[in-house]
């Protein structure tokens, strides 16, 4: 199949290889506007910009495909300690992930709606209720849309207490930080086929 790796605005034809669907079905798509783009002026030709693309292949379950291989997995870092960070930076490639930081509950919650990340990483040093609460919020809001949640979890403390069967992986502290970052290396694989 074709690269799209540098294509920023698709053609019906480009869609329908992508989707495997005929130009019939992507024309329809666009004149219900449920895909999003524009007509060329003076003609009836249709364009697409790919970030519309990507949504609109995201809301309706359709696998990127091509559109995948290039799009760098989002990770977010939730009141993680300054050199977990910065470990964590230095061991997920630049140009295959996008790394963010948040260091509370409700920025995190922020991030999230906003930014669409595919894995969160949480240090449950935050707060055991505060942690719980936020993951519980993120389910119920974002159902099969939530990313992947992993739970930093430490030796002792209210904290150590948390319900990790709310998370999709757990690391109790002291954990290795290579060992972290290969699963959310992992995570974000997960998450971006199911996208």
């Amino acid at each position: 199949m074709r690269s799209y790796e540098k294509t920023q605005v698709f053609t019906t034809g480009q869609i329908s290889k992508i989707c495997q669907v005929a130009p019939r079905t992507v024309s329809k798509w666009f004149d219900t506007g449920r895909l999003r783009g524009y007509r060329i002026p003076g003609s009836n030709d249709r364009r697409v910009p790919r970030e519309n693309l990507v949504v609109f292949m995201k809301e309706h379950g359709i696998p990127l495909g091509p559109l995948s291989l290039h799009e760098s997995s989002k990770v977010l870092l939730v009141g993680v300690a300054e050199e977990v960070e910065s470990e964590l930076r230095a061991a997920l490639p630049d140009d295959l992930f996008e790394v963010q930081y948040a260091e509370t509950a409700f920025e995190a919650g922020s991030l999230t709606t906003a930014w669409s990340p595919h894995c969160l990483v949480i240090d449950a040093g935050i707060g055991r209720e505060e942690c719980e609460g936020m993951v519980r919020a993120l389910r119920r809001a974002l159902g099969d849309r939530a990313p992947k949640l992993i739970a930093l979890v430490p030796a002792d403390g209210d904290a150590a207490q948390l319900d990790t069967t709310l998370f999709d992986d757990r690391f109790r502290a002291p954990f290795d930080s290579a060992l972290l970052a290969a699963r959310i290396q992992h995570a974000s694989k997960q998450a971006t086929a199911k996208a």
